[in-house]
């Protein structure tokens, strides 16, 4: 089986990342702009301050995937791993 080592940039400060079901789901203004599935990524990176769900972070944990959270012009905040 072939792995896919992709990685999710989200660039749009106004966006939210959350979880549901197997897939990661980019909100704006609470309403869902675009999903991807969990298990075609290694790691999310985002560039806003609006953050990620405790869901998705627990997820992304379980499944060794690196979140990592900059701010919008790009400085290193935080980063989850599991």
């Amino acid at each position: 089986m072939r792995q896919l080592l992709n990685t999710l940039f989200v660039t749009s400060e106004d966006i939210y990342l959350s979880l549901d079901g197997e897939n990661v789901v980019a909100n704006r203004g609470g309403e869902a702009v675009a999903r991807y599935p969990l298990h075609t990524l290694q790691s999310i990176v985002s560039f806003s301050y609006a953050g990620a769900s405790p869901a998705l972070m627990g997820a992304c944990a379980q499944r060794e995937i690196g979140l990592a959270f900059c701010s919008p012009r790009g400085k290193f905040l935080a980063r989850v791993a599991g």
